[in-house]
C-alpha cells in the first residue's frame, strides 16, 4: 500500500516535537554508549550492543525506576518536566536498550526512530543498495506504574510499502513486579528483548538466524500475544529473575502470529529463569523452558502430516556479557516436535564476540544449525498456504565485522559472511550449498 503522505506527516510531527522539546534529564536520550554517560562522540546504539542490559526485554529491572529496557512513566504525576533521577550505584555498567531512547517527549508520549541502507555483494547477484526497515515506537505514560507502547516497522517490497505492528502492549510495574498484555517479544533468551526492531541497536547488522523475526526465516516464534509475568530485582541491583508468558499458540506455520485469537484451546507457555549480575556487572545468563499444542491442519496446509496436532517443546540456554570493552553474546536453542508416534528435533545457536577500542568495535560471529528441519512436518508447509515460510535447513555460518560509531546517534557496520547449507532437492536428495556476503551499512537511532 502507499504510505508517503503518512511517512511526510509522521517524519514531520517527530521533528517538530524534537526541536521544540530535549529529552528530559536521566533518559536514555542523554545516556551512552555503556552506561549513562558516555564519552562525546560514542554511539548510544552501540552501548546497546555493547554495555550489559537487562537478560529479556522485561526482565531484570521489574521494579526498576528506569529499567533496563522499559521506560518508568516518572513524569505523569505532575505537569512539570520531572527532576533529574539519582544516580544509581551500577549506572556505568548498565547499558541503554530501545525502550529506553527517547527522539522526543511530550510529556505524555516518547518517540523513537530507526533506519538504515546498505551497499551489499551477494555470491551470483550484482552490487547493489538496499534499503532496511524503518523502526517506529511510540510509548504513552498512563499513570504511575503504567505505559502502553506501540512499535511499528515499516519494510519496502516490489515497490511497495509495508507496515507491520510489531509489537502493542499495556506494561505495568510496581515493586520487584512488571506485568504485560498485549502483543511483545517473547522472553526467549537475552537478544530478542534487548534488541527490537531498529538494526542500529545491535552489534551486527542483522539478528542471528535462530532468533530472527517469524517472517525473516526465524524458527522460534519470537513474538507473544498473550500476557507476561516477571519478578526481578531492581535496576542496579543482582540477583534472580522469573518470567512467565502465556499467550496464543502456533497458527499454522511459523509465520502465521496469532493476533485475533487461537486456533486451538490449548496456549503457549514460556519460562525463562536468569541470574542477573552474579559475578560481573554486566553479565546475564539463564534458561528457558516452553510448551505448546500446535493444531492439526488440512493437507493444503500441512501436506506432511495433515489432520494431526504436534506436541511441542523448546528449550534453551543464554548468556550475555556487555561490559565497557568486552562483548559476548551466545545463545542456544532447541525444537522438539512430536506427533503420530514420530518425532523431529533442531537445534541451533550462535556466539558472538567483540571488542571496544574507542569509536571502533571489530567482531565476529559463528552460527550452526542441525537437526531434521528439512524434514519437519510444521516447519514445511504447503508453499501455496505459506509462501513466505523459510524451511530451517543445516548450515554453518561465521561473520566477520568491524562496526564505527560515526556519531552519539549512527554508525558503520561493514560485514564479510560465508554460509554452507543444505537444501532438499527434488527426488528427496539433500544438497549442499555455498554463499557469502559482504555488506557496507549505515545505520541511525534517535
Amino acid at each position: 500500500m502507499k504510505l508517503a503522505p503518512l511517512f511526510v506527516i509522521a517524519t514531520s510531527v517527530l521533528a517538530g516535537t524534537a526541536a521544540a522539546q530535549p529529552a528530559p534529564a536521566g533518559s536514555a536520550g542523554s545516556g551512552g554508549p555503556i552506561g549513562s554517560g558516555p564519552p562525546t562522540g560514542s554511539n548510544a546504539a552501540t552501548g546497546a550492543a555493547t554495555g550489559s542490559g537487562s537478560a529479556g526485554g522485561s526482565g531484570a529491572t521489574a521494579g526498576s525506576d528506569a529499567g533496563d529496557t522499559m521506560f518508568e512513566p516518572e513524569h505523569v504525576s505532575s505537569g512539570k518536566p520531572p527532576p533529574p533521577p539519582p544516580a544509581e550505584k551500577t549506572a556505568a555498567s548498565e547499558p541503554i536498550t530501545v525502550d529506553q531512547l527517547i527522539i522526543a517527549a511530550t510529556g505524555r508520549l516518547d518517540f523513537n526512530f530507526f533506519g538504515d541502507v546498505s551497499l551489499l555483494k551477494l555470491n551470483g547477484q550484482d552490487p547493489g543498495f538496499a534499503i532496511g526497515p524503518l523502526g517506529f515506537q511510540v510509548t504513552a505514560h498512563l499513570a504511575d506504574g503504567l505505559v502502553g507502547r506501540t512499535e511499528y516497522a515499516m519494510s519496502f517490497d516490489n515497490g511497495e510499502t509495508v507496515v507491520d505492528v510489531e509489537r502493542a502492549f499495556l506494561e505495568y510495574r510496581v515493586g520487584h513486579w512488571m506485568f504485560a498484555a498485549g502483543r511483545t517479544h517473547a522472553e526467549f533468551g537475552y537478544w530478542n528483548n534487548a534488541f527490537h526492531h531498529g538494526r542500529w541497536l545491535q552489534l551486527t547488522i542483522n539478528r542471528p538466524h535462530v532468533v530472527r523475526f517469524e517472517d525473516e526465516g526465524g524458527m522460534l516464534q519470537v513474538h507473544q500475544v498473550g500476557v507476561t509475568a516477571v519478578y526481578g530485582p531492581k535496576r542496579g541491583e543482582h540477583g534472580l529473575e522469573v518470567a512467565l508468558g502465556i499467550g496464543n499458540g502456533h497458527g499454522p506455520s511459523i509465520v502465521d502470529v496469532q493476533t485475533l485469537g487461537d486456533n486451538n484451546l490449548a496456549k503457549s507457555v514460556l519460562i525463562r529463569v536468569g541470574a542477573v549480575g552474579l559475578g560481573h556487572d554486566a553479565l546475564r545468563f539463564g534458561v528457558n523452558l516452553g510448551f505448546d499444542e500446535i493444531a492439526a491442519e488440512p493437507v493444503t496446509v500441512r501436506p506432511l502430516l495433515p489432520d494431526t496436532s504436534i506436541f511441542e517443546v523448546i528449550t534453551g540456554v543464554y548468556g550475555a556479557l556487555r561490559s565497557d570493552t568486552w562483548i559476548a553474546l551466545s545463545e542456544i536453542y532447541n525444537v522438539f516436535h512430536r506427533a503420530a508416534g514420530k518425532s523431529w528435533q533442531i537445534t541451533d545457536g550462535f556466539l558472538l564476540g567483540g571488542y571496544r577500542l574507542g569509536r571502533y568495535i571489530p567482531y565476529a560471529q559463528v552460527e550452526a544449525r542441525h537437526g531434521d528441519g528439512l524434514t519437519d512436518p510444521f516447519y514445511n508447509p504447503d508453499p501455496m498456504a505459506s509462501p513466505e515460510a523459510t524451511i530451517p535447513s543445516n548450515y554453518v555460518e561465521g561473520i566477520l565485522g568491524l562496526h564505527y560509531d560515526l556519531s552519539t546517534w549512527s554508525a558503520l557496520k561493514l560485514e564479510l559472511s560465508g554460509r554452507r547449507f543444505q537444501t532438499l532437492e527434488p527426488g528427496g536428495v539433500v544438497a549442499n550449498n555455498n554463499d557469502y556476503r559482504v555488506e557496507l551499512n549505515w545505520s541511525f537511532g534517535r
